[in-house]
């Protein structure tokens, strides 16, 4: 009996997946951003995908955390590092709010420093500004999820 309400169960979401895509009139890349709108993230163009690829280079190493320590505890939690800030960005779309007050305990000129002695050369600077521009983008598509 179990088995013909699991082969059941199984037709019947079959015939519901099948009909709704055919009598959606949304589809392709609109449908996407509508459903997954609430889960804030945004699009990334060829060229950031090509920058986080060059950003990834992070071997974890932990010479970019020398020397934060007064930083790190200061944040009370929010910051924990240059390292975990490149790990955590270039690895996987962050979440933009936490990233941000990350970023907010480090200063462009402290991260120029940082990535002159960094062996993965990541680019730090312009990881954080990428992360500002997402962040941004990513608010904005929390207040038109909320709107709709």
């Amino acid at each position: 009996m179990r088995l013909i309400g699991a082969i059941f169960l199984l037709g019947w979401s079959l015939l519901q997946s099948f009909f709704a895509h055919r009598l959606s009139t949304k589809a392709g890349i609109v449908a996407f951003r509508e459903k997954f709108a609430a889960d804030r993230l945004p699009n990334v163009t060829k060229e950031e995908r090509d920058f986080l690829t060059q950003a990834s280079g992070c071997i974890a190493c932990g010479l970019c955390n020398v020397g934060e320590g007064v930083a790190i505890a200061r944040s009370k939690g929010e910051y924990a590092g240059p390292m975990d800030l490149a790990l955590a960005s270039s690895r996987n779309m962050p979440d933009y709010d936490a990233a941000i007050a990350s970023i907010a305990h480090v200063s462009e000129d402290r991260l120029r420093i940082i990535e002159a002695i960094c062996p993965g050369r990541v680019p730090l600077v312009e990881l954080t500004r990428f992360i500002r521009r997402k962040a941004e983008d990513a608010r904005k598509m929390g207040e038109s999820a909320t709107a709709t």
